[in-house]
């Protein structure tokens, strides 16, 4: 499963934002704010996870990542 990476991420990413309860007009101020807060790999990880609570085996297999790799990256989303 081929990752998506550069600018398509982070407008994916703000259109799943847009669909939660607080609506997110995509401008560039938006789009700096996301490429300032992850990395084109967390915003590829953040798009293809479910918006519910899901087990780490699910989130495995919709993201396609390697469970180590998907670890790594899902706790980096966890620190500041």
């Amino acid at each position: 499963m081929g990752h998506l990476v550069g600018k398509d991420i982070y407008r994916n990413l703000g259109k799943k934002i847009d669909n939660l309860s607080v609506r997110t007009p995509w401008n560039e101020t938006f789009h700096a704010i996301l490429r300032e807060l992850y990395s084109p790999e967390e915003a590829d990880v953040v798009v293809r996870m479910p918006f519910g609570l899901s087990r780490f085996a699910k989130i495995v297999k919709i993201t396609g990542y390697d469970k180590t790799r998907l670890q790594n990256i899902l706790e980096g989303l966890t620190y500041t």
